[in-house]
């Protein structure tokens, strides 16, 4: 073996049993990171299985004073940051007076890189620890999983990017769709998030029955389809809510009556970014996914 190959090859495993010692650090604690967690936004409002997830895909990673953490020059930003201990600063070119300038401050409970990651770009901007600090790191798979499983978590993702999804038309979204990447990017198809057949029942079945569906199998909707499995209304959780809520609510009598109307749908063939999107902007929490006027599934 060549000593190049050798020094590579120590050099790889150096890195792994770093990436290993820093996530042993948080699986051995997964209870008190939670806790941790949970003191802030939007860690506080998720389900507890949604944080459980992240914390157990997280590493802790350890930044000197005036280390860099990320910056431009290293390409797509592949992991996303949560501060557990100490400040992270911004820093970018002065175009007027040269140098650099500190353009923001991020301390324990915040996060970075929202819209260069949600971007799959390059940051603009170098993130270097202030001081000695701690952060949680998350891959960027582990990441747009939780960015599909917790609405809670997308919501708040979302909002940071919002105002810039405002000023963009449809083609420009259509756009950014298309090259948002490959694998486990905000480019996935729909079809592919879909992971369970979807649950149905016609206009008719009794509201009871099409709570005991979404319980059985442990979904929080419903959809209410014709003969022809063309979607005609939706039942959710928030619709239960409203039910329960009504003291004159007959759960024997039929779906059709506490159902939403016309829901949402999308083709399979969109991507997770066009669901988002949409997610965010109608204030909702799941899409249809329609083939030739048939349901064939529904993202949450």
């Amino acid at each position: 073996m060549s000593t190049n190959n050798k020094n590579a090859e120590q050099a790889m495993s150096k890195a792994d049993a770093f990436t290993q010692a820093g996530k042993t650090a948080v699986l051995q604690n997964i209870h008190g990171t939670m806790q941790f967690l949970q003191k802030f936004p939007p860690f506080n409002q998720m389900e507890n299985a949604h944080l459980a997830y992240l914390v157990e895909q997280c590493q802790l990673r350890f930044y000197a004073a005036d280390e860099s953490i990320i910056k431009p020059g290293d390409g797509p930003v592949e992991h996303f940051y949560i501060v557990k201990q100490g400040r992270i600063v911004g820093e970018r070119p002065h175009s007027a007076k040269g140098g650099t300038e500190t353009t923001f401050e991020i301390t324990t409970g915040e996060c970075f890189p929202l819209a260069a990651l949600l971007g799959e770009r390059a940051t603009r901007t170098e993130h270097l620890a202030a001081e000695d600090t701690f952060c949680l790191q998350l891959n960027k798979q582990a990441f747009i999983k939780l960015f599909a499983l917790s609405t809670t978590f997308r919501d708040f993702a979302l909002r940071g990017v919002s105002s810039l999804l405002d000023q963009v038309n449809q083609q420009v979204q259509q756009r950014a769709a298309e090259t948002l990447g490959t694998q486990y990017s905000l480019n996935t198809r729909l079809g592919e998030l879909a992971m369970r057949h979807p649950v149905m029942c016609s206009p008719e079945t009794p509201m009871r029955d099409a709570v005991r569906l979404m319980h059985e199998q442990q979904v929080g909707s419903i959809v209410i389809v014709d003969e022809q499995q063309a979607p005609l209304g939706i039942f959710t959780l928030r619709d239960l809510r409203e039910a329960v809520a009504d003291v004159n609510a007959d759960f024997s009598a039929p779906v059709r009556h506490t159902m939403s109307l016309s829901p949402f749908h999308l083709s399979p063939d969109a991507s997770a970014f066009d669901a988002a999107i949409a997610m965010t902007r109608r204030h909702i929490a799941h899409v249809c996914l329609v083939r030739d006027g048939r349901l064939c599934g529904v993202v949450s």
